[in-house]
Parts: C-alpha cells; structure tokens; sequence
C-alpha cells in the first residue's frame, strides 16, 4: 500500500498530466476531474512556491466554470481549494489573483448560505485591498446578505454610505413635494430623447456609476420594505444615472420603477 504523502505525490501529478490536455478544452467534466486530482495532492505536494501560484490559477478557471453551470457549491471548493495553494505573502507576490479567488469564494458562500465564510473572506478583502473600488464586490455582498437577512435598515445605511463614497447621495426628505419636484426634473431630461434614441443610447462605461446602479438596483427592494417613501429618491438616481453617463445593464430595473412611480402622481 502507499503511505499518505505518497498517495497524495500520485494525485497531484496526475491531475497536472490530466491538466496539460484539458485545460483549453470546452469539457468541464475532464477540468474539473484534472483540478479535482490536484487538489486531492494538496498544498503539500508542491515542489516549488510557482507552482502553487499556477494551481491557484488552475482552481479559479475551474471554479469560475462551476460558476457558470450555476453549481455554487462545488465553485465555492474551488476556488477555497485555490486560496490555500496560496504562499503566505499573496497578497503582496500575487495581488490579482488573491482578489479574484476571494472575491469569488465570498460571492459562492453568500450564494451557498455559508455565512461564516463570507464573513471571513470579506474581512480578508477588507484588509488587504488596495484601493476602495477594490473593496466594492465584496461590500455588495455583504449589503445583498444584509438584506436577505432582513437587516434591512443594516443594509440601507451601508449601502447608501457606500453610494456617497461613489459620488452618489441619496435625498433624505420623504416629502411629496420634494419627490414630485425631482420626478418633474427627470421627466424634462428625458422629454428630450425620442423612444428611439434611448433604445439606441451610449452605453455605460464608468465603472463606479457602473457599480453605484447595481447597489440602487439592489437598495430598490430595501427602501420598498423599510423606508417606502424614500424609495421614489433611488429610483429617481438610476434614471437619471442612465441619462446622464449611459445606459447599463440595470437601467431598465430604473426605468420601470420610474414608470410606475410617473403613474402614481
């Protein structure tokens, strides 16, 4: 019989021979049997620190086709698999790939409920991340869990906290004065375009207006549920947005709320 670090030795190499054929292929099964072999080895049966940067590398294009196939379960494997073929420094030698495989191991967990992880990871990114816009995946998730946990009054004031770091404020007063003004202001804006022109509008390309409409889109609910009357102010934000730095993949979500709310007043 093998001893243990032998039988671990097989697996790893294994898994590299299986990789050398299966990497560029569109068949999921053979990469994931191949990193699966790998990560039976484990971090043990690396013989030099370049290696473990490529098995790192080898998860994340494995975890992130899980990810397409919707199996978060077995993505969130992966790319955990990953960050433990991580050297001690990685955030330093392998800056990159450090913030993609945690970032996409804290979106599996929120996505597989596990709770613990996430929070783990996210104080990891929180840590670790250069810059603000760095940090912006993760606190999305973070504020999405808030919500889906009903913490909703949690979720609203970091996510609008995070909205005014993006140059975006959201309007306090829940007066009907103040919210007919500011749709009167938005419905002038768009009497300008014909159907036409918005349909075939510039397209977003900032990327923290980019990132702000996806924390409206998904604030949209919050608001709704806990502050309906300042609800009218992030739909109001999305349009405007739209209008004002292009359309984006979240614009329609804003103009249908704004549809609704026209049809109310």
């Amino acid at each position: 019989l093998m001893k243990p670090e032998e039988r671990c030795l097989y697996h790893f190499q294994y898994g590299l021979a299986l990789c050398s054929g299966s990497m560029f292929s569109q068949d999921d099964d053979a990469i994931f049997t191949a990193v699966g072999q790998i990560n039976r080895g484990g971090p043990s049966a690396v013989s030099n620190p370049a290696q473990g940067a490529t098995i790192a590398n080898l998860n994340l294009l494995a975890g992130k086709r899980a990810v397409g196939m919707s199996d978060f379960k077995s993505a969130f494997t992966f790319f955990d698999h990953g960050i433990s073929f991580l050297r001690k420094n990685h955030w330093k030698e392998h800056y990159d790939l450090s913030l993609e495989l945690f970032d996409y191991a804290a979106k599996c967990s929120f996505f597989i409920g596990d709770n613990i992880n996430l929070k783990i990871l996210s104080e990891q990114i929180l840590t670790y991340a250069r810059s603000f816009h760095d940090k912006l995946n993760v606190m999305y998730i973070t504020v999405s869990a808030l919500s889906f946990a009903a913490k909703l009054p949690e979720s609203i004031e970091k996510g609008t906290w995070i909205l005014s770091q993006l140059g975006e404020d959201i309007p306090v007063s829940s007066l009907d004065s103040d919210i007919q003004m500011h749709v009167v202001q938005t419905r002038l804006m768009l009497n300008q375009f014909q159907d036409s022109d918005l349909l075939n509008y510039e397209v977003m390309t900032d990327r923290s207006k980019m990132m702000a409409m996806r924390f409206l889109a998904m604030l949209e609910t919050s608001f709704m549920m806990a502050k309906p009357s300042s609800q009218a102010f992030v739909t109001i934000k999305m349009v405007q947005l739209s209008i004002s730095h292009g359309m984006s993949r979240i614009s329609p979500v804003g103009f249908a709320h704004f549809g609704s709310l026209f049809g109310t007043l």
